[in-house]
């Protein structure tokens, strides 16, 4: 009889099968990945992202439809943990104890969620403003973006409704109305993020675009005009590989990466795209 895993890795993607491998080798060196499922929630992708996910044996595939917001809620209906980790497919993880420590930290009294520190890779100066204003602000007023890894009581997640489905700040959404239940945790392990948006539309533009979604939800909030929490849906799971014991990366494999740039927009830290829904 199998196990059932004690924490479920969401990972919502589109067109990203350049970047997921790098993800899921730093998924299998994570300590206690044995205790994990891991789901790639695929929005109609054109790309081989699908491919590249079922070339891990520890991966799973599931489709949902198109947007990054109904994508984490389709990957968390199909959840079988209690615990549930939220990563952008261009994450990655340079401390192997993330997953001993949110699963920790979520055995806290009263603690429902929480995230981690935020670093953008690259040594560029505005990119070392950005990652210190990002963690001040998550700690200063517990608000961290899509981008720290976002942990989640499973049960405190449906008792909330799930992620929201809005094309922009769904995860700033998620941690107020979950602050409303139980306890946020800011983690210090470091979680790393690309920076291809800041570098092909430049630190200016893409620092007043998140001001100005910040700005426009903040308005909708106070306005009474966010739409309602939808009702989860469940997702379609693809029919699960023979996994393997061993919990490895392929050394090569042999599907094809392709750099298929993503479309749409986001408001996460790294201004890395967030699908929005057809």
């Amino acid at each position: 009889m199998t196990k059932s895993p004690l924490l479920t890795i969401i990972i919502p993607a589109r067109n990203e099968g350049a970047t997921l491998p790098t993800l899921l080798r730093s998924l299998a060196r994570q300590n206690r990945i044995s205790d994990c499922e891991v789901l790639v929630v695929d929005g109609a992708s054109t790309d081989n992202t699908v491919a590249v996910a079922e070339s891990f044996p520890y991966a799973r595939a599931v489709k949902s439809t198109r947007g990054r917001a109904v994508q984490m809620n389709s990957g968390a209906q199909a959840a079988r943990a209690k615990a549930l980790w939220f990563l952008h497919a261009d994450t990655t993880l340079p401390d192997h104890s993330c997953v001993d420590a949110l699963l920790s930290a979520l055995a806290q009294p009263g603690v429902n969620s929480g995230a981690f520190q935020f670093h953008l890779r690259g040594t560029n100066l505005w990119f070392q403003f950005v990652n210190k204003m990002v963690n001040l602000r998550a700690k200063a007023f517990q608000r961290p973006f899509g981008d720290q890894g976002i942990f989640v009581d499973a049960a405190a997640f449906r008792e909330v409704g799930g992620y929201r489905e809005l094309e922009v700040c769904e995860d700033v959404d998620l941690v107020l109305r979950l602050r409303k239940t139980g306890r946020f945790c800011l983690l210090p392990q470091t979680v790393e993020t690309s920076a291809r948006t800041w570098q092909a539309h430049g630190p200016a533009k893409i620092t007043f675009w998140h001001l100005a979604v910040l700005a426009r939800y903040q308005w909708q909030r106070m306005t009474g005009k966010l739409p309602p929490v939808a009702a989860l849906s469940p997702a379609k799971i693809e029919e699960p590989k023979a996994v393997s014991s061993k919990l490895e990366a392929p050394a090569s494999s042999q599907i094809s990466v392709q750099s298929t740039p993503a479309e749409g927009v986001s408001t996460s830290a790294s201004g890395d795209v967030a699908e929005q829904s057809s």
